[in-house]
This record gives structure tokens, sequence and C-alpha cells, in this order.
């Protein structure tokens, strides 16, 4: 199995002290999408290992090729020092006749800010495997939502201030990455890109009038995007942008976030007749203000190139949007 070798580590520590919030406690610190796994040797190359191993190299979803979810790095307990405990995710196993039962615990901000320890306790060997597997998808969920948590702060932090046109126009706070000033807007439709041939990160938000729960179905939330999208971007050849849906059957859930309901799709777009395609996400809510559907959505495109951190990068905005307090009256 993949890790990274001892004689690295030395110089991993140094990168993974160098983030402070400003607040003297350590902000918690590694490479995107990457997981540190608190394990001896023998158990690490032995079933144990191989069942945890399983669970987080298995393929991110959404995306053309293959990338695993995390990238994993395996420390032996007497080498996890203080150095390596300011890591975003740890998982840390423990397999004794004490447990009755295999669970799952997680602690948050123990040794660093934005930190999550978890912990998979199991009786026996069998236990821990089959613990692993009827749990495996809950498991990475939970990591890629802390992940998507940090991303999100970061951009507040990093933008300063939401965009203050979008707030006007569709009645939501939203930050993402600066660099997108390529910007397109139609009624109830904008567009902001960074145009870049290589890397490119786009940011779109549409919303029409609320009319029923249907609309949030997967195959309605497909069929819109197709016309919106399929008129407002377009390319050379008369191609426009389409769901890739035959190469990939997209992801669907329903899920609730910052108090806001949302339907999310992950899969892959593509222009109909250019030689262009990637990975994308969307949320759907309702602002029940306006009585809009709202859709906002991120793309990438990086030809050649892997694309899990760099559409991770851009998810991270849509656990930014939040509607505004409304200001109270003084009676």
């Amino acid at each position: 199995m993949k890790r990274i070798h001892l004689l690295l580590l030395p110089v991993l520590a140094v990168l993974l002290l160098t983030s402070c919030d400003g607040s003297g406690f350590l902000s918690a610190s590694a490479m995107s999408s990457e997981v540190l796994v608190i394990m001896d040797e023998d158990e690490w190359e032995g079933e144990t290992g191989r069942a945890l191993f399983d669970v987080l190299n298995s393929p991110a979803k959404g995306l053309p090729q293959f990338e695993p979810n995390f990238r994993i790095i395996q420390l032996t307990p007497e080498n996890f020092t203080s150095t390596f405990k300011v890591s975003r995710n740890i998982i840390m196993p423990e397999i004794s006749s004490i447990y009755s039962v295999a669970k799952l615990s997680s602690e948050l901000d123990k040794y660093a800010s934005g930190q999550v320890i978890m912990t998979v306790r199991a009786p026996d060997t069998a236990a821990f495997i089959n613990f692993l597997k009827e749990n495996k998808e809950g498991i990475v969920n939970y990591i890629l939502n802390k992940e998507m948590e940090r991303t999100a702060q970061w951009l507040i932090k990093d933008s300063g201030t939401p965009q203050s046109h979008i707030k006007q126009v569709f009645g939501f706070n939203i930050y993402y990455p600066k660099g997108l000033s390529n910007i397109t807007e139609h009624p109830n439709f904008y567009w902001a890109t960074n145009s870049a041939g290589r890397a490119r990160k786009d940011i779109v938000i549409y919303q029409f009038p609320y009319t029923s729960e249907s609309v949030f179905e997967k195959d309605s939330l497909i069929g819109i995007r197709n016309r919106v999208l399929g008129q407002y971007i377009t390319g050379s050849f008369d191609s426009h942008m389409t769901t890739a849906t035959q190469a990939y059957n997209p992801d669907y859930r329903k899920m609730e976030y910052n108090g806001i309901f949302r339907a999310e799709l992950r899969g892959l777009w593509e222009m109909t007749s250019d030689m262009m395609g990637g990975p994308f996400v969307s949320h759907a809510f309702v602002n029940e203000e306006t009585n809009m559907v709202v859709v906002v959505e991120v793309f990438v495109f990086a030809p050649e190139a892997d694309k899990r951190n760099l559409i991770r990068s851009m998810e991270g905005a849509l656990y930014t949007i939040n509607f505004p307090q409304k200001e109270k009256i003084d009676e």
C-alpha cells in the first residue's frame, strides 16, 4: 500500500507548523484531502490496514478518471509526536477485547483549530473490517464535509466580503475564489470564470420561480441545467454545455447545510461539439423571500490533469452560501 516514507516526514512536519490563526492556537494544517492514519506497520500491512486503505482510497465521485478520495499518510504511534498532531484529518484505529461492539467517535479541535480526529474502535479484526464496509460512505462523507467547511472558512476569510452584486440580484451571500474576473450576466443568470486554458474555474448562478417540490428531483434538475446552461454557455462549432449522463450518471442527494435545504448534483459536463468537459457540483435551494429556486454550480476544466483538488477548491464556495439576517426593528 502507498504510504509516505518516514524519511520525508520531518520535511512535512515543518510545513504542518507554518499555519496559525492569530489567536495563539495552531490551525489544523496539511495538504488538501490528506488523511493521517496512526497504525502499527504490521497492522497497516495486514487485513485491518487494507480495509481502512480501501475506504480512504475509494474513488472520488464525479471525476472523469480515477482519483482517490484522500491522500493517505500512515504513521506509527511512536512517531505520532506533537509535530504531527496539528494534522487536519487523523484516524486512529483501536482493536481490543475491552470493546463489545465496533463504533466510531470523532473529536474536534483537540490539538489544532479545524481539526478532526476519528477513532474506530472494535473488539476484533472481523468486527473492525465489517464496520468499515458498512459505514464506508459515511466515513468518507464526514471527512469530505469537514474539508468543505475548512475551505469555506478560508474563502470567507480570504475574500473579506461576500459578492455584493449576487446578494442584490439573488438575495443571498456567497464567497468564491479570487481571480474569477470574467463575468457574464443575463436576467436571473450570473457566470464568473478565470477563463484559463488549464485549471479553469467557473461558477454559475441562476434562478427561476418555485412551483412544486418535484423541481428538486434529479431528472428535473438535470433537465433545467441542460436548458439554462445550454442557452448561455456556448462554444465554437455551435456547441453548448450539457450534462454528460452517458459518461457518468450524476450523483444526487438531498442535504441541509447552514439551515438551507439543498438538492445536490455531482457529475460531468461536456460541450456538445467541442473537446471540452470536466466535473461539476451544483446546489439547488429555495429563497423563501422571493419564492425562487436558486441553483449555484461550480465546474472546472483541467485537461490531462488531476481534478479532485481543483473541483473541491471551488465546491467549498457552496458551503459559504447563507441568507442575510433580517435587521431587528426596535419597538
